[in-house]
């Protein structure tokens, strides 16, 4: 019994062992870019499930009072910039004059179906949504619109809302069923506008910015799509069919691999670009997008730079956004200068895309 007790201890060494360096590599995946060593890229997937795993840890050495429990602790303590980014815990407040803002890739809004009556009925939910939790920014990510009509909801969100102002960024002509790209609109007047693509073929990923004037102040929001994995449905079943392990699947699996390393790549460099657009801008900045990323990578790292996360300042739990058959996945992001404080933050659980909406509060304190 004691030779097996010695054999498990042995055991649980070498695992953790195996975990922290795992997790040492996986830090270092935040700040090396896939452009240059991609490898690391698929470690930051493992980030949270690691995050986990140490805690685990921390608590059976802990239980045992066994000095290993150093292992797991030392580090949790060397990758706490990464962690402060997967889990948290939180306490949300407000203020008379906060600005609410909320970032949505909206999917083209066929989430529940591409024929026209479908794509309207989800048209009218998203637009209760936003007249429900009334943001002053709202920045869309695959938005669609109709290129006039007065019954289309760009018209709506400006004429029925009362929104003063929006700039509709059309990237990819639909031909009959309107223009696909990215959006903002806002309550408060907006002095300009500007488009910065990425160069990504046959998508909307790209950058756009507007300057709003907020009281006495001029603040630019940017909104962000970087570049997307481009998986198909049918391909998710070789993730997901875990029992099959026919030569089909393995080449499924590689495939879905490249594309995530090649969309990695891409989203590196576009990184570089948000950095450049966020360092020039001579306001305020908020910045509101879908990555694409996770907090544990190198994009998340790039973009964010000095700015402030919603998520880090008053998010909850994992705060995952996307809504497909990865749950844990947080890949929209509020970010915004360090001349605002953070209110709250929420992930709402409104099912009309494949992703959900984020919506934060904020106060601009340069007007105090």
């Amino acid at each position: 019994m004691r030779l097996l007790a010695r054999g498990l201890h042995h055991l649980l060494l070498l695992l953790n062992v195996g975990v922290a360096l795992a997790s040492v590599l996986t830090y270092a995946a935040s700040y090396i870019s896939p452009d240059e060593f991609w490898y690391l890229f698929f470690l930051t997937y493992a980030a949270l499930p690691l995050l986990f795993v140490h805690f685990a840890f921390v608590l059976y050495w802990g239980f045992r009072r066994d000095r290993l429990i150093w292992l797991s602790a030392v580090t949790l303590v060397l990758g706490f910039p990464v962690n402060n980014r997967l889990l948290q815990y939180s306490s949300t407040s407000s203020n008379p004059n906060e600005i609410r803002v909320m970032s949505y890739n909206i999917g083209s809004f066929m989430e529940n179906g591409r024929q026209r009556a479908e794509v309207g009925r989800t048209k009218s939910s998203v637009a209760e949504l936003i007249r429900t939790t009334n943001p002053h920014i709202l920045c869309f990510q695959e938005y669609s619109s109709q290129a006039r009509g007065r019954h289309d909801i760009t018209d709506f969100l400006l004429d029925t809302l009362g929104y003063k102002s929006g700039y509709f960024e059309k990237i990819r002509d639909l031909r009959h069923e309107g223009f696909a790209g990215m959006a903002i609109f806002s309550r408060y007047p907006m002095i300009q506008k500007r488009f910065v693509p990425f160069k990504s073929k046959k998508t909307t990923n790209a950058l756009i910015y507007a300057d709003l004037v907020i009281e006495r102040d001029t603040v630019r929001v940017i909104n962000i799509h970087l570049q997307s994995n481009r998986l198909r449905n049918e391909e998710y079943t070789y993730v997901t069919d875990l029992a099959d392990n026919n030569e089909e699947r393995k080449r499924g699996l590689l495939k879905i691999m490249g594309k995530l390393r090649d969309a990695a790549r891409e989203r590196a460099v576009q990184s570089l670009i948000v950095e450049e657009q966020v360092n020039r801008s001579p306001y305020p900045v908020i910045l509101c997008g879908d990555f694409n990323d996770l907090p544990s990578s190198y994009a998340y790292q790039k973009v964010r730079g000095e700015l402030r996360d919603s998520f880090i300042a008053k998010g909850n739990g994992i705060g995952n956004t996307y809504a497909g058959i990865f749950p844990s996945f947080r890949i929209d992001h509020i970010f915004a200068s360090s001349q605002f404080e953070f209110f709250s933050h929420q992930v709402l659980r409104s099912k009309f895309s494949d992703h959900y909406p984020v919506l934060s509060s904020l106060y601009f304190a340069s007007e105090e």
